[in-house]
């Protein structure tokens, strides 16, 4: 006896002469649903519109065998484009639309299986590259609603330049002349230029997409890491500004910039005891066994501590290319083989997290400094230029502690107090990112982290080396953060 369970999804039925009455006494028993007319689903447990997305190919596949998935759909890699897929085959049999529970499949007569098609589940076709850009992009006069339309085609081709460079936009090309004569000779034009003048072999055409005319004007951009950027700019809009201003005298303030630079390089693996570091930034002292190291050290506090670089923001996407270089070179200034002042070559990754691609960088920070510059509100825009410059990673290396100073400097600017992210906070702060990163929070985690060590810095006495010493040791500042994680201890808020 077979007492395997039912599979959720249930068994897939097409009615036959031989089993229509059957079929018609298990629906009405409960035990089938039917779907569409001869289409039925027995024994299933999970609704009805889950069941027909398990079975929707071999529902296409029975009712057109070897049809292609074109257009919209090849867009959504074969997937229900707002439920619909849209199917064509040169001779249908039924050209109705077939209406299924959460999903319409639209057929329609077009070209068999091309070169360059993919082979899809259930002997069904999906349309390569180059015939899903031709099936995309309007045509004056022959409208249809399987098109996704010219923008998001030349969206899609500045993807495909991203992705795979001049050769994959040289092979799409190829691919689309032996397959030319199976379409209108004018939405073949019209995907050929486009094509054609990201090599750089023809005039651009006016184009309608901001990433492909970013691309055409030697700008590229991600916009992937753009939509992340107003999404942040979203919350950070709806969050009621809560100012930290700088009080009191300005001696009380006189040790934070040692401090800053000393965590913001603990933060980045550049670990020194807090007595050696000060003899390398305030001193001048270079430890034999690790110069580099203390140069990044000393660097990194002169850069915060110096009254012109504190409040020195850009104030259009120029200026923030410029500023970027120009304290990058100090910053890695003992650290030639990290070409100090030059944007990266070569991607750059945490963990298997990739950054922006290099040919993207200058364009990412152009565009994006609109979106901070978009913001009033001081933390607002030091959050935002935070979250541009982590995600760009611009440089070969010094991209977090630069973005840190970068973030501060919107601060100062408006006479506020700057952020100090102490070693035991660097795992809250690094995961926030990361959530961001992930697209698991829009940004709530991280505003949250750097409104609480802002405040936390405004409220540490910052006047005497070892009264600060002292009090950060009270405060649980210098804990590494996986022995306080393992020990319940957190970053204390003075009294």
């Amino acid at each position: 006896m077979n007492l395997a369970p039912n599979p959720p999804q249930g068994s897939l039925r097409f009615v036959t002469p031989a089993t229509a009455a059957e079929l018609s006494r298990r629906a009405k028993a409960g035990r089938a649903v039917r779907l569409a007319p001869g289409i039925y689903i027995e024994d299933a447990t999970l609704d009805p519109e889950h069941a027909v997305r398990h079975h929707m190919y071999d529902i296409v596949a029975h009712r057109w065998p070897g049809a292609v998935l074109w257009g919209r759909t090849a867009l959504a890699g074969g997937q229900p484009d707002d439920d619909r897929l849209y199917v064509c085959l040169p001779e249908l049999g039924r050209t109705s639309d077939l209406r299924l529970p959460g999903v319409t499949v639209k057929p329609s007569v077009g070209p068999a299986p091309l070169p360059g098609d993919m082979d899809f589940v259930a002997g069904l076709h999906l349309s390569g590259p180059a015939r899903t850009l031709i099936e995309n992009i309007d045509v004056r006069g022959r409208r249809h609603a399987g098109r996704a339309g010219t923008r998001v085609v030349e969206t899609r081709i500045d993807e495909l330049a991203r992705s795979g460079g001049a050769g994959r936009i040289q092979n799409t090309l190829a691919q689309l002349d032996v397959i030319a004569g199976h379409f209108d000779a004018s939405a073949v034009e019209a995907t050929r230029v486009r094509l054609a003048a990201v090599l750089g072999t023809n005039n651009a055409p006016k184009v309608q997409s901001p990433e492909l005319r970013a691309r055409l004007a030697g700008m590229p951009y991600d916009e992937q890491r753009l939509v992340m950027m107003r999404y942040l700019a979203d919350v950070l809009e709806q969050r009621a500004p809560r100012p930290v201003p700088i009080s009191g005298a300005p001696a009380r303030w006189a040790w934070l910039p040692f401090f800053e630079a000393y965590f913001s390089n603990f933060i980045e693996g550049t670990e020194f005891g807090v007595d050696e570091a000060r003899a390398i930034a305030i001193d001048g002292f270079v430890p034999d066994a690790r110069p580099a190291d203390a140069h990044d050290i000393a660097a990194t506090y002169r850069l915060a501590a110096d009254p012109g670089e504190q409040v020195s923001v850009p104030r259009s996407a120029d200026g923030l290319v410029q500023l970027l270089q120009e304290r990058h070179a100090r910053l890695m200034a003992a650290r030639p083989d990290k070409r100090p002042g030059e944007f990266k070559e070569v991607a750059n990754f945490a963990g298997g997290y990739r950054f922006v691609d290099p040919i993207l960088v200058e364009g990412t920070l152009r565009h994006g400094f609109t979106v901070v510059d978009g913001l009033t509100d001081p933390l607002a825009r030091a959050v935002a230029m935070m979250l541009l410059l982590t995600e760009t990673h611009p440089f070969d290396d010094g991209n977090g502690r630069l973005a840190r100073l970068m973030a501060n400097a919107e601060l100062s600017a408006a006479g506020q107090v700057r952020l100090v992210i102490p070693s035991v906070y660097r795992t809250n702060y690094l995961v926030a990112l990361t959530a961001i990163s992930n697209g698991a929070d829009p940004g709530r985690s991280l505003i949250a982290v750097l409104e609480y060590a802002q405040r936390w810095a405004a409220a540490v006495d910052w006047t005497d080396y070892r009264r600060t010493d002292n009090q950060l040791t009270v405060l649980n500042a210098y804990l590494d953060p996986g022995i306080a994680d393992a020990t319940g201890q957190h970053l204390l808020m003075p009294s």
